[in-house]
């Protein structure tokens, strides 16, 4: 049986969370606590962990409320809560009536912690008895009772949701709270989650696990679908197999990844989520505070969102790694984390097939640069770039979600070129090769990819890639790779791009072919925040 399926929130495989202990702790001496995830975080199966660790406590009651009532009202709410608590004390004009009722029983435990999912929902607006919004004055009725018994513990969770609480409808809840955010798993974590297929006897090979990762982000959930899709494959998988997985997923999943940025992208809200991340993607690394906090003081929605909230819902949503603290660090050192969310998704509309291919390759080639720590494995004589087949799987995905149709052409005498690209059922194909620098056949690339032309290539590319160029590497490169080839060869100027040189050769073949490859260096930094 597949231990894998993204569509549950209890997974077989579960990889513990940082935070558990510490909110367990705080429910237990009868805090609260609020916790900040995206769609696809984990949230649920954060909670139904914490409930399994607390009823590990003897004396403890824990209950998981997973939604709201379908009728939004504060005396629904506490319907419900006396149901759930097994009390008959509906009529109770407040929770605390429940809680006394409750412990006054015989039997009743020493403590009771109730661990609220859907807290978003809460925040909707809905049938307003008392003249304030239902979800308000239900949560500030329980934090009220939470104080005044002591043995009482509160979890909500929830993303946009929570500050539509603290801004809209205004909550007592909120503020004595213990806040956490549920952050993507690295690579160490979701190597983690695929010990199933360890245990079958199948492990996945390195280059999958880090095709997965860069393609997911670590989201959890968006893992645990390519798990559940590799479980399935007969035969070793491949990074090409990840690449069709999460190609194929936008297609069959579209509204999935919608819903995921729904809390960024929503200007109802606020738009500053959206223009700090947008700034994120465009200067990756060290960034002026003072100049995103420009991109949240401009008004917008009803959310009063200073550069901490939005930097700690970016952090939720899965969309950027930060180092140092979200209220002081000055540069503030933010990276988008590579996944489908943070490839682009639009391919700006050029006169001919080649000048379209090759924009789009320019433009995936800066996204990696901005990402390029993601691209780096552990190594004893310190990082190592991960081999050319990822590089080439996660720039297949970045081309397929451009709209470009990978061809997985069959092996011939001249080999397999690593990309074959159409473009809307075209009969021109573009084919790209992915080298390392310094690694074996990377100074041949031009001759490899002439090998490969036919009458329907229209565009060919070379991506070299490297952490250690040498100096003047584009005049090295052109004198080792280049001269004495037959091209004809001319440097093209590239403004405000990562790429450190782009070399175009034309060159001619039998039977009148010319072939029009285009070489581009991209040096990648080794440094992780």
């Amino acid at each position: 049986m597949n231990p894998y399926n993204w569509q549950i929130h209890s997974p077989q495989v579960e990889i513990p969370r940082p935070d558990l202990g510490k909110v367990t702790a705080t429910l237990l001496e009868g805090g609260s606590s609020v916790v900040l995830g995206g769609r696809g975080m984990g949230k649920s199966v954060f909670l139904d962990q914490l409930r399994a660790e607390l009823e590990r406590v003897a004396g403890v009651r824990v209950v998981l409320i997973q939604a709201p009532p379908p009728e939004l009202t504060v005396r629904a709410c506490l319907d419900s809560l006396a149901r759930v608590l097994g009390v008959a004390a509906q009529g109770a004009l407040y929770s605390l009536e429940i809680f006394e009722t409750f412990f006054a029983r015989d039997g009743a435990p020493e403590r009771l912690v109730l661990l609220f999912d859907e807290f978003d929902r809460y925040a909707e607006s809905g049938k307003q008895e008392s003249g304030q919004p239902p979800g308000r004055g239900f949560f500030n009725d329980l934090e009220a009772s939470r104080r005044a018994l002591g043995r009482l513990g509160l979890l909500a969770a929830g993303s946009i949701g929570i500050y539509v609480f603290r801004d809209v409808l205004g909550s007592s809840f909120l503020a004595r709270a213990l806040h956490v955010r549920l952050l993507p798993f690295g690579p160490g974590e979701s190597a983690d989650l695929t010990r199933a297929f360890d245990e079958r006897g199948t492990p996945l090979p390195d280059d999958v696990l880090a095709g997965l990762q860069l393609a997911t982000g670590g989201l959890p959930a968006l893992l645990t679908y390519g798990l559940q899709r590799l479980w399935r494959l007969e035969g070793l998988p491949t990074p090409h197999d990840v690449t069709a997985i999460y190609a194929e997923f936008r297609e069959e999943h579209g509204e999935y990844l919608r819903d995921l940025l729904k809390g960024l992208t929503n200007p109802r809200l606020s738009e500053a989520p959206q223009r700090v991340w947008e700034r994120i993607q465009r200067e990756s690394g060290e960034i002026s505070r003072s100049v995103l906090e420009e991109a949240c003081r401009r008004p917008d929605g009803p959310l009063d969102l200073d550069l901490a909230d939005v930097l700690h819902l970016l952090q939720a949503t899965g969309l950027v790694r930060l180092q140092g603290s979200a209220y002081s660090s000055d540069p503030v050192v933010a990276h988008p984390i590579t996944s489908i969310l943070n490839l682009p998704s639009a391919s700006p509309p050029r006169e001919g097939f080649r000048e379209r291919f090759l924009n789009d390759l320019e433009m995936l080639l800066g996204k990696l640069h901005r990402s390029s720590a993601d691209f780096f494995r552990p190594h004893p004589k310190g990082k190592r770039l991960l081999p050319e087949a990822v590089f080439t799987a996660h720039l297949g995905l970045g081309f397929d979600l451009l709209g470009w149709t990978i061809e997985r052409e069959a092996q011939s005498v001249a080999g397999r070129t690593d990309l074959k690209l159409r473009r809307n059922g075209s009969r021109e194909v573009a084919i790209v090769e992915v080298k390392i620098w310094g690694h074996p056949g990377a100074k041949e690339a031009q001759l490899q990819i002439e090998s490969y032309w036919t009458a329907e290539v229209a565009a060919g590319a070379v991506v070299q890639i490297a952490d250690a160029a040498p100096p003047e590497w584009a005049e090295v490169y052109r004198r080792e790779c280049l001269e004495g080839s037959g091209c004809e060869v001319e440097r093209r100027v590239l403004s405000d791009s990562p790429v450190q040189a782009r070399w175009t050769c034309n060159t001619a073949l039998r039977e009148g072919m010319v072939a029009f490859v285009d070489h581009y260096l991209l040096w990648l930094g080794r440094r992780a925040p």
